[in-house]
């Protein structure tokens, strides 16, 4: 717990960083992470997800704490409630539509981002905890640059503490220079769809690659696929 919380006294200091740019959502939170944090870490085994940073629609204008009821105030930075807001998030209307596109392979390997699964799933962000309007890919590059260098500092601080099994990224390859942790290999090809389901050929093949990398003392192995990388430590 003390290292979550130095973790989200980081947060805020990258949120009240941003909050003089033009780009950042307000009112609005920093989010470390979300999901059940508790459920995560007794899960039969530890999933995590990974996007760039957290949507505009995460803080409607009209009810800006509707997905986080227990943060509305905000001059609370109460750690308790900060880490219950984010835990409660799947419990109080989430942004649906784009997690949602998860649920198949997650729940193929038993988990989910809701209840009734062994393993509750954790989101996260790799480049910042900070909710931008417009979209991280249509941000300035000045602006990307200055929010990432904190962002992804504290999303590696991250990932150390809460040692997820499995890791799958929502991110373009080109993201994929953001992970810092050691590679013990290169990227190999494992599988590959060169067909569409109609049965003609993909003008850009679908591939999904592993490399080992060493995380905290472990050796664990990254699945990447065109649209999305896995990372997959070993789960017993």
């Amino acid at each position: 717990m003390r290292m979550i919380a130095n973790q989200v006294e980081f947060a805020w200091q990258v949120f009240d960083n941003a909050v003089g740019y033009s780009e950042t959502v307000i009112p609005a939170a920093p989010i470390l992470f979300f999901g059940n944090l508790s459920a995560y870490q007794n899960s039969h085994f530890r999933v995590v997800t990974v996007g760039l940073n957290p949507s505009l629609h995460e803080f409607p204008a009209d009810s800006p704490f509707y997905r986080f009821p227990a943060i509305a105030d905000q001059t609370n930075r109460n750690l308790s409630d900060y880490l219950e807001a984010l835990s409660r998030y799947f419990f109080h209307h989430p942004y649906s539509s784009w997690f949602n596109s998860f649920e198949p392979l997650l729940n193929g390997m038993g988990a989910s981002y809701y209840q009734g699964h062994k393993s509750t799933v954790l989101h996260t962000d790799i480049c910042s905890p900070v909710a931008t309007n417009p979209t991280w890919s249509r941000l300035d590059e000045n602006r990307r640059r200055l929010l990432v260098v904190n962002g992804s500092r504290l999303w590696h601080m991250l990932m150390n503490d809460l040692r997820p099994q499995i890791i799958i990224f929502s991110i373009a390859r080109v993201h994929l220079e953001r992970i810092k942790f050691v590679p013990q290999t290169n990227w190999n090809v494992i599988f590959r769809i060169a067909k569409t389901s109609s049965g003609k050929s993909r003008s850009k093949p679908y591939d999904i690659s592993t490399r080992w990398y060493y995380v905290e003392g472990e050796s664990n192995v990254y699945l990447w696929k065109s649209s999305a990388i896995a990372f997959w430590p070993n789960i017993g």
